[in-house]
């Protein structure tokens, strides 16, 4: 059975990192003291809560369920500690960001954007860290003057339409790559932006596009966000073309949907666009964020558009001057 004393030791001695245990200072429903020992410690003066399971042979499930309470609770990042997991279950906890400790074996905590196998005494490369869908959007409505400095995690999350985990993680990757800083005061995390024009500066290197992959339809009945060269079209004087560019959400419609939808260009009425995002987050009316419409014109060869993208940047730039004035 593992003990704070084993957990805290192996976690200094594979990343060097100082770890000062402290007390819990909220309430904890009974379940999880049944289900867990709680132990609280700041990581390089980074609040953590570790949860070490108790029932080791329950659903994985359950103990994501748990992290996701105890990280509303006590606002702080929550680690699972473990003596043993599967590697499907490894998978599942890596695949949705949940932070873990697996004794002398594995240390995975996302929010310090660190993974290191310590089994056999062999260390696993760090991944690089690059911007996700969540923080990419999160830096879209910053932009946008809709999320601003000294905002709280749950008032992003609510702005971006996504759940407070997801936007936490997304968070903690915008501060590490130097986007943001993230202050902590009380039981609160207010999160501190670097200047617009910094940001859009750096984002013109670093985002990547939405799309997943496209495909044209006969029609699309849900409402519409339009996208592409359609929404080309509504932010400049060019004309718009005949098939409108309709943009989705990946997790809209199935796999076997969007297959029934296809069909050949000559006899479409649409082209559908599926985004890893939902495009109607900050989008303008029914037109995508102008944002994303510079991301996918800004190679094109076409003189006519580039004089369009060039004229809606200029705009974007002076909107982005004025916010960085009165900043």
């Amino acid at each position: 059975m593992k003990t704070k004393k084993e957990i805290f030791e192996y976690i200094q001695n594979s990343t060097n990192w100082e770890i000062v245990p402290n007390n819990i200072t909220v309430n904890v429903p009974l379940y999880l003291k049944a289900g867990y020992e709680l132990w609280s410690a700041k990581i390089q003066d980074v609040c953590v809560v570790f949860a070490s399971a108790k029932d080791e042979t329950i659903d994985i499930r359950i103990h994501q369920n748990a992290i996701k309470r105890l990280d509303e609770l006590t606002s702080c990042h929550t680690v699972l500690v473990f003596d043993k997991l599967d590697s499907r279950s490894i998978e599942s906890l890596i695949k949705k960001h949940i932070p873990f400790v697996i004794k002398d074996k594995q240390i995975y905590m996302p929010f310090a954007l660190l993974q290191i196998q310590t089994q056999n005494k062999k260390n696993a490369p760090l991944r690089k860290v690059s911007l996700t869908s969540d923080a990419d959007m999160i830096l879209i409505g910053y932009l946008d003057n809709q999320i601003h400095s000294s905002m709280i995690i749950k008032e992003i999350a609510q702005a971006i339409c996504r759940e407070l985990r997801a936007t936490s993680q997304a968070l903690n990757v915008l501060e590490a790559l130097g986007y943001v800083q993230i202050e902590a005061s009380g039981r609160s995390r207010y999160i501190n932006f670097i200047s617009p024009i910094e940001v859009y500066d750096r984002l013109k290197e670093e985002a990547k596009s939405p799309v997943k992959y496209s495909f044209f339809a006969k029609d699309f009945m849900d409402e519409k966000v339009y996208s592409g060269f359609t929404a080309l079209s509504h932010y400049s004087t060019l004309i718009e073309e005949k098939i409108k560019t309709v943009a989705i959400s990946h997790k809209k419609l199935t796999l076997q949907q969007l297959k029934a939808m296809e069909c050949d260009e000559d006899v479409a009425e649409c082209k559908i666009e599926v985004w890893d995002r939902e495009p109607s987050v900050f989008a303008h009316k029914d037109t995508i964020n102008p944002l994303y419409v510079l991301r996918f014109f800004k190679n094109d060869e076409d003189e006519r558009v580039q004089e369009a993208v060039e004229h809606l940047e200029t705009k974007i730039i002076e909107k982005l001057r004025d916010m960085n004035e009165r900043d």
